[in-house]
């Protein structure tokens, strides 16, 4: 071989000059293409991270609306992506995406400890919602050109399942506030049960204290000390009105036995200062001593999940100021045909006036209640106060809390103040006439108008099927019955729940 060609070779072999252009070329491409990728991926994964937020507020708002199937589906579309709807983010609906939110709302039945269970009424206890999109790729579509069609799109799937309201809670410091007029002695006529009205709404207090969680979630309670277990969840007191013989309450009203309340005028004093200011401490305990009846007590379940004949802990002795009994005086397990107990009596002495006992529930609840827990106050009457001037009673004549005037627009006014506070207010109308309100003007003078505008709102105003037809007003339908008792008082427990997700490998029967 000529050494001249050999030498030509040699250094053309040698040679590495423009290598680097070549890799740089090569890398680059690379980097290009892992940019890209990342930028695609990056993109869908913020769009699922949207896709599933709006699902679980889809799940959450159609678990809200349970155990009605038909608003559950309304109101789970309604916080869906699908377009037009609540969470219609953008990327997640063309022309940003290839195709636009879908969304599937499916309600269901699962088996949730403290959850009501599908059966009756109750054809859905849960809920679950799927959400679909596709959206489109920037970079990696280029693949198209080798014939892979599918890197112009990612489709992405959400999914979220929640149950209804009654599984959460809490914790609540509860008063609730009971009428025992003279006219809750007369029978009940069979619309909420074959006794008379008191019986009735105390009946509609054992549902309540029977679904409420005296202690932790899946223990049992204890032991109590002062009428309160070591870790109380949900307090309850009870008031009355009229008022009764100061400090007569624990052996007139918790003895199983039959009591003999003694009530008295009226004993609201001008001393007691502005609604939205506390009393002097005198003043306060002097008024819960002649109103209240039972203190904030965990005592009335032995164990969050009592259930049977007899949910509710009866005290077979005689109770104390340190051992109070507000089953006792809710006349014990009578609605589930266990233990009974005579219970509070309607005694009354004196006509409707319940600003008083709404004004002492929520100062009570005021001082008493603890930082964790949240106020609620729950009053049942017929809403016509006619107390008029009750003899000897300190009432004033003002028209101002406490007045033996305006009596109506006075109890708004305390419900105002407690709202104001921070206090969630139920009222139950039970037995509610037309018109009434005698010691008011327009539009005070109306039980219906009365009742609605004390209530937190309509979504908290209740009135029973022996009730006229109150504006506002919700309806309960439970067992196929509407507006019992028993089921008004289910409701609001069920009000004081929430829903919540839970996995979506819990079993899930479609309904």
């Amino acid at each position: 071989m000529n050494r001249k060609s050999e030498s030509f070779l040699r250094r053309m072999h040698n040679d590495q000059a423009g290598t680097v252009y070549v890799w740089a070329i090569f890398l680059l491409g690379l980097m290009l293409g892992m940019g890209g990728l990342t930028v695609d991926i990056g993109h869908a994964y913020i769009c699922y991270r949207l896709l599933q937020a709006s699902t679980d507020a889809a799940a959450l708002a159609a678990a809200s609306a349970l155990p009605t199937k038909a608003t559950a589906i309304s109101e789970g579309t309604l916080f869906s992506s699908k377009s037009g709807n609540y969470n219609a983010f953008g990327s997640l609906n063309t022309p940003s995406a290839v195709t636009g939110a879908a969304v599937t709302v499916t309600p269901g039945c699962v088996t949730v400890t403290g959850l009501p269970s599908c059966g009756g009424s109750v054809v859905a206890n849960a809920v679950r919602v799927v959400q679909t999109v596709t959206v489109p790729t920037f970079f990696i579509r280029a693949l198209a050109v080798f014939k892979i069609s599918a890197a112009q799109s990612i489709s992405l799937t959400a999914e979220s399942t929640a149950v209804m309201r009654g599984a959460l809670r809490g914790p609540y410091d509860v008063a609730l506030v009971l009428d025992t007029t003279a006219s809750m002695q007369t029978s009940d006529g069979g619309s909420n049960c074959t006794g008379t009205k008191i019986q009735c709404a105390e009946q509609g207090a054992q549902i309540l204290l029977s679904e409420l969680q005296p202690c932790l979630m899946g223990s049992t309670c204890g032991s109590a000390t002062n009428g309160n277990v070591a870790q109380p969840v949900d307090e309850v007191s009870l008031f009355t009105f009229p008022a009764q013989t100061v400090g007569t309450q624990v052996a007139d009203d918790e003895p199983c036995a039959t009591p003999s309340p003694s009530p008295i005028k009226y004993p609201d004093s001008t001393t007691l200062g502005t609604l939205t200011n506390l009393p002097t401490t005198a003043n306060l305990n002097t008024l819960v001593s002649e109103y209240g009846v039972v203190p904030l007590s965990s005592n009335y379940r032995t164990s969050d999940s009592t259930t049977g004949s007899n949910p509710l802990t009866v005290s077979s002795t005689a109770p104390t100021s340190t051992t109070p009994s507000i089953v006792n005086a809710v006349g014990g397990n009578s609605y589930f045909g266990g233990t009974s107990c005579t219970g509070m009596q309607a005694k009354g002495g004196e006509s409707t006036f319940y600003a008083g006992a709404l004004f002492t529930a929520q100062q009570y609840l005021a001082i008493n209640g603890r930082s964790n827990a949240a106020n609620v106050l729950i009053l049942l009457g017929d809403g016509d106060a006619n107390g008029g001037k009750m003899g000897s009673s300190s009432l004033n004549s003002a028209g101002v809390y406490p007045s033996a005037n305006g009596q109506c627009q006075q109890a708004i006014a305390v419900a105002n103040a407690a709202k104001a506070a921070g206090t969630k207010v139920y009222v139950v109308g039970y037995g509610v006439a037309s018109g009434g309100c005698s010691t008011d003007v327009s539009p005070y003078n109306n039980a219906c108008y009365t009742l609605r505008n004390m209530a937190s709102s309509d979504a908290n105003f209740f009135v029973d099927t022996s009730s006229v037809a109150c504006p506002g007003a919700t309806s309960v339908v439970m067992n196929g019955s509407t507006n019992t008792l028993s089921g008004i008082f289910t409701a609001i427990v069920g009000d004081l729940t929430k829903p919540r997700l839970v996995p979506n490998t819990i079993t899930f029967t479609a309904s």
